[in-house]
């Protein structure tokens, strides 16, 4: 049994994409970084999949490493147990999310006071826009930016102005995934209503929040099977594409006749420069074989980003650790100037850990950068709540 605690707000957060789940149970302390108590990460093994068996793998393993967590948690104390998480959070990656912005701006008479209902007003109003979302299966929908008199603020409320605008965003989640996933956290925690959020929106309020001196990036983040990419600039409309390659479609490209467990393998010695055989250097010479055929992929997605406005130079590179450090240079080194600003190639920098230093703070074991994006914006959600 759970006993109360002094100090902080206990939850529980799972970040949830279509390979691996994480589950943390993260004390939250008004004005400090989250902590991370206890956590788990598991990866189903890499074979393929129907999206349906998927479904039912990634459910059956949130249930065990729910339960695992929690477990461990309840140990921690020498003494009294730990009082139990008081909210259930679920941050959930592509493909069982989409996210899009959009933007609207109104025109008054006279200089008016701007309220928080007028905001409210816009967003709605923007959002209302055409758009290929089922309405029913819209996970989140909020305020991303807002402009007065063409400019933009972080403190509209009460200012004046003759002219308001904002750019709103949602995200919408498959219906079989969310009701899977609220079923087993309603079944682990009971009486809490899971809350379901887009990696997206976490990623983005992340950086925004904690980097706010970057005003424009590019997000590439690239997860099991799809990666998202999303051009940020903070004075126009965030715009986002999905690119159908990620970490299980890199490794059917350069496994060949080898299998993806070991070839992950001598991806991780290859990322930390202890991978000199035979079979590393086979595996050097496949990534650069790959290379022509997701530079195209992933410049048809940039030449949709930038269609409108060329994207930024410097990008935020999210992805798994053994893919980072080759992803890194293949993003730089692919000539992909012609859709940047500056017409020069990208500036990668991939995310890290010491990035979320002031998000986020690990109690025990090595940091996992996704679920400490996920904790940090469960303690955004929480302090604005």
């Amino acid at each position: 049994m759970f006993l109360k605690r002094s100090t902080g707000k206990v939850v529980l957060v799972a970040d949830i994409d279509d390979m691996s789940v994480g589950v943390s149970i993260v004390r939250l302390i008004p004005g400090e970084p989250a902590v991370v108590i206890s956590k788990k990460r598991e990866t189903l093994p890499l074979e393929e999949r129907t999206k349906e068996h998927s479904a039912a793998a990634i459910s059956q393993l949130l249930e065990k490493n729910a339960g695992d967590v929690l477990k461990s948690y309840a140990g921690t104390a020498a003494k009294a147990a730990p009082k139990p998480p008081v909210a259930v959070y679920a941050i959930l990656h592509a493909p069982w999310t989409r996210f899009r912005t959009a933007e609207t701006e109104e025109l008054y008479d006279t200089p008016r006071v701007v309220r928080k209902d007028a905001i409210a007003t816009l967003a709605k109003k923007a959002l209302e826009a055409t758009s290929d979302f089922d309405r029913g299966n819209i996970l989140e929908t909020g305020v991303m930016h807002v402009y007065l008199n063409g400019y933009a603020t972080g403190t509209p409320i009460g200012k004046r102005a003759v002219c308001a605008g904002v750019i709103a965003f949602e995200s919408e989640a498959q219906p079989d995934i969310k009701k899977s996933i609220t079923d087993v956290l309603s079944r682990i925690l009971p009486g809490r209503t899971p809350i379901i959020r887009s990696s997206t929106s976490a990623l983005l309020a992340v950086l925004g929040e904690h980097m706010p001196d970057i005003q424009r990036f590019l997000v590439i983040d690239v997860g099991s099977s799809v990666t998202s990419c999303a051009a940020v600039l903070k004075e126009a409309q965030t715009r986002t594409e999905v690119v159908q390659e990620g970490l299980t479609t890199i490794l059917a490209r350069v496994a060949g006749a080898g299998l993806p467990e070991e070839t992950l393998t001598q991806l991780r010695m290859l990322a930390t420069d202890t991978c000199s055989t035979d079979a590393c250097k086979a595996l050097k010479d496949s990534l650069a074989r790959a290379e022509p055929d997701l530079a195209k992929v992933f410049g048809e997605a940039f030449a949709k980003l930038a269609a409108e406005r060329r994207l930024p130079n410097a990008a935020m590179l999210s992805a798994p650790a053994e893919f980072s450090p080759w992803l890194q240079g293949f993003f730089s080194r692919i000539d992909f100037s012609q859709f940047t600003a500056t017409l020069q190639p990208f500036t990668v920098e991939p995310l890290t850990a010491e990035h979320l230093r002031d998000v986020v703070t690990w109690q025990e074991g090595l940091p996992d950068t996704a679920l400490g994006v996920a904790a940090g914006y469960v303690n955004i959600l929480e302090q604005d709540s």
